[in-house]
C-alpha cells in the first residue's frame, strides 16, 4: 500500500469541477481509497502598455485566475497505474503525480 498525491490545476473552474468528478466516480467504482480538497483560487494581475511608445498612462490590465485541486490516493501494488486512468485529461488541466 502506497500514497500517492494528484495535484490537478487550470484556469477554467468548469473543466476542473467536471473531472474531479469523473476522478472521483472512476475510482469509487476502482474502490480505490481517496481523499479530495479544492484549493482556494490565485489571481495574478498583468499591465500591458497600449502604445510602444510615449503614452505610459495608456495601459490594459488583465486578470488570470488559476484553479486547483488535490486528490490523496491509498493505492495497492495489483492496482492499474493512474497513467492509464488520465489518459483522457482535458487540455485545460495541467496535472502532477507525486509519491509521499
Amino acid at each position: 500500500m502506497y500514497k500517492t498525491k494528484l495535484i490537478l490545476k487550470t484556469t477554467k473552474l468548469e473543466t476542473l469541477l467536471l473531472y474531479s468528478f469523473y476522478l472521483q466516480k472512476s475510482f469509487s467504482l476502482l474502490k480505490i481509497k481517496f481523499s479530495f480538497i479544492n484549493l482556494p483560487k490565485k489571481k495574478k494581475l498583468i499591465t500591458l502598455n497600449k502604445s510602444p511608445h510615449v503614452n505610459k498612462t495608456a495601459r490594459e490590465q488583465f486578470i488570470l485566475f488559476n484553479y486547483s485541486a488535490v486528490f490523496f490516493l491509498n493505492i495497492s501494488n495489483k492496482m492499474i497505474s493512474l497513467k492509464y486512468l488520465l489518459f483522457n485529461i482535458p487540455k485545460t488541466i495541467f496535472f502532477k503525480i507525486e509519491k509521499i
